[in-house]
């Protein structure tokens, strides 16, 4: 039972949360001003132990939105970008609408090889905005947003078709594993998961193919691109073995992250030559660190005070699970984990969902393996950029406007909503997933 002075910081906490993620989508105010305004509130009210409050400057992901900074400034001022953008610009002409599929493309083959997305995001982003630079599109322009937005969704939302793509997916499985030991296989989450992936893609191409249909006077006019460098050839290889790393963690166990903050290390030895030794104090804006930070903050807090748990405990009496009929059911939970999912964010919401899912197999009659590929459909739809990192490190990289990325995510989760449930519905009673 919650007390008094419990339900006091709840509220409390409810409230500064929700004040910083109204202004992170805003940008009324700079995102470090919000973050440090979120720091100073959770202290002052005495949220949590400082320890769970600036938790984030110590997760995974805020250093690699770090490294990522250091990675995608070696990208740009080595040249390194570009000589992608004019190889890839050979390729597809001026024609907006063949690099645009060129990139979704990428960013979905990508999910194949790299099992994390921030490191996928840290790799493609650089080099989607080099792109629209070589087409032409400059930053904020509508081919620019195009282009970028479409290489940071594909390389995101359409990969939660295969299970090892995404730190959310692997954290919600482990956390399913303990709790009820089941592990489902490679091929079974993706036949399961494709139905809701294929919206996301389809839809994702219908709205960002035509989204600048004009051409660049400038683009044809670009020379052919030289050879690589020898600066670049020694960036090409620090990256080509970061990508092997991150491809094969499952069998050496390191974190991307410290993969990503190696490589950010070597880059940054001036003696290596490729960045100087002011690229800190000159090139590299941290406010996207401590966005981040502040939006894992709100996370842990809101785990740490149970701010998740009540808001569920609250919600599933009212869901009415069990009844109406299973695509009704199949809504409710997708609608409850996609709640919950953006109190804290996709990697942190598996703790608040899989214990959850014993409670409402209960209540709807399905197995505990149903509860969490529909889980899935919503942590796996993010409404507000924040909910998912790989998005906040994509606007730092590529420069793309807030407004624009929210626009799009909320678009692709009206699409899961009103075609990717049904179809997947029908999808899972044809499999016998409701039985």
């Amino acid at each position: 039972m919650v007390t008094t002075d419990e339900a006091d910081v709840l509220m409390r906490t409810s409230a500064i949360s929700g004040l910083a993620l109204a202004l992170f989508a805003t940008r009324l105010l700079p995102e470090v001003v919000t973050a440090l305004g979120c720091f100073l509130a959770f202290l002052m009210i005495d949220a949590a132990p400082n320890a769970v409050i600036f938790s984030g400057f110590t997760s995974g992901g805020f250093w690699l939105l770090f490294a990522g900074l250091i990675v995608g400034t070696a990208i740009s001022v080595t040249g390194l970008g570009t000589q992608f953008a004019l190889r890839i610009f050979q390729k597809t002409g001026d024609s907006y609408i063949k690099a645009a599929l060129l990139l979704a493309l990428s960013g979905l083959g990508l999910g194949l090889l790299v099992p994390s997305t921030m490191p996928r995001i840290i790799i493609l982003m650089p080099v989607a905005l080099s792109l629209s630079n070589t087409m032409g599109y400059g930053i904020g322009s509508r081919g620019h947003v195009g282009l970028t937005v479409t290489g940071a969704i594909a390389t995101l939302l359409p990969t939660y078709a295969i299970l090892t793509a995404n730190l959310p997916t692997i954290i919600h499985f482990g956390a399913f594993e303990t709790l009820y030991d089941i592990q489902p296989s490679y091929a079974r989450y993706f036949i399961e998961q494709a139905p809701a992936n294929a919206v996301r893609f389809m839809v994702l191409l219908v709205l960002m193919l035509p989204f600048a249909s004009a051409r660049s006077d400038t683009a044809s006019v670009l020379d052919a691109p030289m050879p690589f460098t020898y600066t670049q050839r020694k960036l090409l290889i620090l990256l080509g073995s970061a990508i092997l790393f991150w491809a094969l963690d499952t069998f050496h166990g390191i974190s991307p992250a410290w993969v990503a903050l190696s490589l950010a290390a070597v880059l940054l030895i001036p003696g290596f030559g490729i960045l100087d030794s002011n690229v800190m104090k000159t090139k590299i804006d941290m406010s996207p660190a401590f966005f981040i930070a502040a939006v894992f903050a709100i996370s842990a807090v809101a785990q740490h005070t149970g701010l998740g748990t009540v808001v569920a405990d609250r919600f599933i009496p009212v869901l009415g699970l069990g009844q109406g009929s299973d695509l009704r059911d199949l809504y409710s939970v997708f609608g409850l984990s996609t709640v919950l999912s953006h109190l804290t964010t996709a990697p942190a919401a598996p703790a608040i969902l899989a214990p959850l899912a014993g409670s409402i197999a209960a209540e709807t009659g399905w197995s505990i393996e149903t509860i969490a590929m529909a889980q899935v459909l919503g942590i796996s739809t993010p409404l507000l950029p924040y909910q998912a990192p790989p998005l906040i490190i994509a606007m730092a990289l590529a420069k793309i406007p807030m407004i624009a990325l929210l626009r799009v995510c909320l678009w692709l989760a009206v699409a899961v909503a009103v075609l990717g449930v049904p179809i997947t519905y029908f999808w899972w009673s044809y499999l016998g997933m409701f039985l």
